[in-house]
């Protein structure tokens, strides 16, 4: 099958396209030019001329969109990306395979403890503005999928770590941290809450439950990637000062005195465990390695 990955240069895109056998002929879809790729298509969600050239030079049987924001400044929100990809699909008259969209676990918003490990099923209550975003997304690919017969799916994608992370994220600025406190640049490193958890899992794992979503032939609309454990921010700095050979640990401050609201912090992956026999398979403490490898180059 011939695949679009759309947002090829990106952390999650990345690691889709590496996980891709040599079966799959692939085309990178981005607004610049990705290093060390093959064939590679400009492609820009926020102007449509650009997705419908795009469709018509690749005739991909599989789209698979890792491209988003994780801020909508004006229009460049999710929901607006995807609804242009999405239109674009249907009215090019493609018979695809697929229609992949990396959603998010932010979607289901507050979740109460009693309700982890989470289901697709749960009722997405998104409270920051990137979740509702996602949610919004999420209606327009059901809309897509039931009303115009387009096999949108979505992966809603937990927290996926590995080399490439945003530097902002939390287990980079952690790996950071403390570069510089062994340097003696900082006296401590801080988090916002220690007792703060995240479904925390590898890149590489998220990039495979993808491709099991874009070739196989799922039946629901949406599907869970995580680990399906919790992983709290304490847990997490202790993994990273074990790897990182420490005899002593640096102190670690909260910054924040107010405990963190009930989030989707566990996955529940039997539905695609069931459907399709994806797993983890990266053990946390490599991908957190990777990361800490990454901070001292």
């Amino acid at each position: 099958m011939k695949t679009l990955v759309i947002g090829a240069d990106g952390f999650i895109g990345r690691s889709f396209c590496r996980v891709l056998g040599p079966e799959h002929e692939v085309v990178v879809g981005a607004r610049t030019v990705v290093k060390d790729r093959g064939r590679c298509q400009y492609i820009d969600l926020l102007q449509p001329s650009s997705i419908a050239a795009a469709l018509a030079n690749v005739q991909p049987d599989v789209i698979v969109n890792c491209a988003g924001v994780m801020t909508t400044p004006g229009s460049a929100s999710n929901t607006a990306m995807t609804g242009n990809l999405l239109q674009e699909v249907l009215e090019s008259g493609l018979d695809v395979h697929s229609v992949v969209i990396c959603g998010s676990a932010s979607a289901y918003g507050s979740v109460e403890p009693d309700a982890l490990p989470v289901p697709e099923s749960h009722q997405l209550r998104a409270t920051s503005l990137y979740g509702r975003d996602k949610v919004r997304e999420e209606c327009l690919g059901r809309l897509y999928r039931y009303s115009f017969g387009i096999p949108v799916v979505t992966a809603r994608i937990f927290n996926p770590i590995g080399p490439g992370m945003q530097k902002r994220q939390l287990l980079p600025a952690i790996c950071r941290q403390l570069q510089q406190w062994k340097a003696g640049r900082r006296e401590h490193l801080e988090v916002t809450r220690l007792d703060a958890a995240r479904d925390y899992h590898s890149a590489v794992d998220a990039a495979r439950g993808l491709a099991a979503l874009a070739y196989g032939r799922p039946r629901e609309f949406a599907y869970n990637i995580g680990s399906g454990k919790q992983t709290s921010n304490a847990a997490l700095l202790q993994r990273v000062f074990t790897l990182a050979g420490l005899d002593c640990a640096p102190p670690v401050r909260q910054s924040c005195s107010t405990p963190e609201l009930p989030l989707a912090s566990q996955a529940d992956t039997h539905t695609i465990n069931s459907e399709f026999g994806w797993t983890t398979a990266v053990p946390l403490d490599h991908s957190i390695l990777e990361v800490l490898d990454e901070s001292v180059r």
